[in-house]
């Protein structure tokens, strides 16, 4: 037997680039994000080892956006679940476009996508599967996106779980995690909300729909800057089943994504209802669509989530000197991007011009990720010896270790970047 260990190659006391290498013998990395910030994209460490396997949890850029970079020179396997692969093709396809218009460097290209894919193995949840000679993994479903997933791995006669992100509360389109892995040896977890509680989703909706109503009433254009993977989707759904009187519009990469979910039906809480939802919406298609969506009141629900890029910028150019108009982020703002400035000061440069919105910029959780009382409820269930915080801020990692350790007395570590730490000692 071999010693089990961790080591963290990104995502550790920070949000992005979320890559960690377990080592027993045998090697396998676990997801390998980017981190997306003002100044283009950071990638994790280097993997310098010959690997085993690679496990993607799910599909957001922070999970899998360097993936194809291990594909430039390796042809290891790949595992992650079938909507994941796809989803993750659409992204990085993007990444590609996006750093070619904005002429920044990009590690792979449409090559290493294509051999990423072809290297790549769907697995669905609760197949059990031998993925080296002495390790066998099953996918849990994280109720995160579509795809989402926590990969189980069974090694040495040890359980290690990483749930990569989960939520454990149902949302309007997925069922909440699956908890029933069994007990555990050794778990690690995001923290990104390890500091509160969000509050209840219903009533969150019914804020959200009010406020979208409110600016309606008023003749202004509600603007829904929202993650291409689920958040856009969520957001249509919840549109609809609230009866929002006023033309509602998609607008960027949501729209590829919402084709991909309707075949992804299994994956889904409500399949036929969004598919009322998403028919019912007016799809973007041009420039031409683009002004018609802003000619009379309206909502907007657009990419980029963090209004990094994408049509969500168009619009705030215009709507930005209209205080009938009012701006309402969905989704957790990161450090130095630029919808937390907006969320902070109310002011957003595009192209080098600075914009204040004179309408009102809100934020409402629909956070996709596990609240502290729903991480505490699944560590209780799991009960693990050994617990690693990773993919959060380093106050809020501190804020959840001690809660941790009130609630639970379980040994919780906190691994740095390039930090290997030892689960388990030789024999």
């Amino acid at each position: 037997m071999s010693e089990i260990s961790f080591t963290a190659l990104g995502g550790c006391k920070e949000v992005g680039r979320s890559s960690f290498l377990l080592d027993f013998g045998e090697k396998i990395v676990l997801d390998r994000g980017l981190k997306l910030g003002p100044d283009g994209s950071e990638y994790p460490l280097p993997v310098e080892t010959n690997l085993d396997a690679v496990v993607i949890s799910h599909a957001h850029l922070d999970h899998s956006g360097a993936l194809p970079d291990l594909f430039v020179n390796s042809h290891i396997l790949s595992y992650m679940t079938a909507p994941t692969l796809e989803t993750s093709k659409i992204l990085w396809f993007d990444s590609l476009k996006i750093a070619k218009l904005e002429e920044q460097d990009i590690s792979f290209s449409k090559d290493e996508i294509e051999k990423t894919a072809k290297y790549t193995f769907p697995v669905d949840y609760k197949r059990n599967l031998h993925i080296t000679k002495n390790c066998s993994m099953q996918f849990f479903d994280a109720g995160h996106i579509l795809g989402s997933a926590m990969p189980l791995l069974s090694m040495q006669g040890k359980k290690f779980l990483y749930t990569g992100d989960f939520k454990v509360e149902e949302t309007r389109l997925f069922k909440g995690a699956d908890l029933n892995t069994g007990k555990l040896d050794y778990l690690a977890i995001e923290s990104t909300y390890g500091d509160r509680n969000h509050p209840p989703r219903k009533e969150c909706e019914k804020l959200f729909v009010e406020e979208i109503q409110d600016t309606l009433d008023k003749g202004g254009n509600a603007l829904v800057p929202a993650f291409a993977v689920g958040r856009s989707q969520e957001i249509i759904d919840v549109l609809h089943e609230y009866n929002i009187n006023a033309p509602v519009y998609l607008d960027g990469m949501g729209q590829k994504v919402a084709r991909l979910m309707m075949n992804f039906p299994k994956f889904l809480k409500n399949p036929r209802f969004l598919k009322k939802a998403l028919d019912k919406t007016n799809w973007v298609r041009n420039n031409g669509d683009r002004k018609k969506a802003l000619k009379g009141p309206s909502v907007i629900v657009t990419t980029a989530g963090m209004l990094q890029g994408g049509p969500a910028l168009n619009y705030l150019k215009t709507i930005s000197g209209d205080e009938k108009s009012n701006v309402f982020l969905t989704g957790f703002q990161v450090e130095g991007t630029a919808g937390r400035m907006l969320m902070e000061t109310n002011k957003i440069e595009i192209d080098g011009k600075l914009y204040e919105v004179k309408g009102k910029v809100e934020k409402f959780d629909f956070s996709a990720h596990a609240s502290q009382r729903e991480m505490i409820r699944a560590i209780t269930k799991w009960q693990p010896e050994k617990i690693l915080l990773v993919h959060g801020d380093v106050e809020v990692i501190q804020t959840f270790k001690q809660k941790i350790k009130e609630e639970t007395g379980i040994e919780t570590l906190v691994p740095t970047a390039g930090e290997k730490i030892v689960l388990s000692e030789n024999p």
